[in-house]
């Protein structure tokens, strides 16, 4: 008889009222998978985009019921018979790939064991659980897009949200010069996590700098390439976390210009987070030696999950909500 566990899911997109905890049957794993028991998990804007039916990466990769969650911390349970990285026992965190189902926000979670890494004991499941797509996000923007340099001045448009505490605190770790934009509520927020100056989004337009910025990473997606070219200096970097078609197509547009006429160019970029257990060891040790925190909104048992989305739809959340399943 198949094991059973409690887990969040959909049977129909909708804005609220179709997301509801039931006992499905327990995954088990391929053979390159680990079962994990989930420990905490947490909530991205990708899980509420998937819930509405508005997230088209993920719209026709499985059918209903759809478990949602990707990003977790926990330990393994189960190993496929080709996984040889892993021990039972292991405690690990990580963040679904998007070929992959979610199923974070359950007891157990399958996953390709390629996406995951090792938690360190000195790291507790909130901390990590919060990390994987909101901190992958951010640090392959600023290592690897941007690939930011000490001294550089880097801008973080809505930086007291989940992806934008990591970001700030990344680019401070690479010795950037960091402003970081939010509302008046958060700007203490900001500049304990080491932000050199805070605007105020409500009385001031980043915008109107001209050529400030080395980079500009905006990442609640409201400015764009045209309306920030001016605020960048030469060989500034527009980067953006919202995909689109439009957003999509001028960073084709940029990146083929830049190989055409390369030089002092500013560009545009889409990031789209990719797991990578490299980056998630990275952060794990930043975090462990303290150059890194992981900024926690609120949490939320599994039952009273419904309340954690209406939290992360008003796009006020302070981090990372989490969602308690042990």
């Amino acid at each position: 008889m198949t094991q059973q566990m409690k887990a969040a899911i959909i049977n129909q997109y909708g804005r609220s009222g179709v997301l509801h905890i039931a006992d499905i049957d327990r995954p088990t794993p391929g053979p390159n998978d680990v079962i994990v028991k989930v420990a905490a998990a947490s909530l991205n804007p990708r899980d509420w985009l998937t819930m509405r039916g508005l997230y088209q990466a993920r719209k026709s990769l499985e059918p209903f019921p759809i478990t949602l969650g990707s990003d977790f911390s926990g330990e393994i349970v189960q190993l496929g018979a080709l996984v040889s990285n892993f021990e039972l026992g292991n405690k690990v965190f990580g963040m679904q790939p998007l070929r992959g189902k979610f199923g974070a926000f359950a007891q157990y979670v399958k996953i390709d064991a390629t996406a995951i890494a090792a938690k360190p004991d000195g790291v507790n499941h909130i901390d990590a659980a919060a990390m994987p797509c909101a901190g992958m996000t951010s640090f392959q923007t600023l290592h690897n897009i941007a690939q930011v340099k000490a001294g550089e001045t880097v801008l973080v448009n809505g930086a007291s949200g989940g992806v934008g505490v990591y970001a700030l605190q990344i680019a401070k770790a690479l010795g950037a010069r960091v402003v970081a934009v939010c509302g008046p509520d958060n700007a203490d927020l900001c500049a304990s996590l080491g932000a050199d100056a805070v605007i105020n989004y409500r009385q001031e337009n980043f915008e109107d700098h001209t050529t400030a910025f080395d980079v500009v990473y905006d990442v609640i997606g409201r400015s764009g390439p045209k309306r920030s070219a001016g605020c960048l200096k030469p060989g500034g970097r527009y980067i953006t976390t919202i995909p689109s078609v439009k957003t999509a197509a001028v960073a084709a547009r940029s990146w083929l210009a830049s190989k055409i006429l390369p030089g002092k160019r500013k560009t545009s970029h889409l990031v789209l987070v990719k797991p990578q257990p490299a980056d998630l060891d990275a952060m794990a040790q930043m975090l462990l030696f303290g150059k890194l925190r992981s900024v926690i909104d609120s949490r939320h048992d599994l039952n009273d999950i419904e309340q954690a989305f209406e939290r992360s739809q008003t796009w006020r959340a302070r981090g990372k909500i989490i969602i308690d399943i042990e």
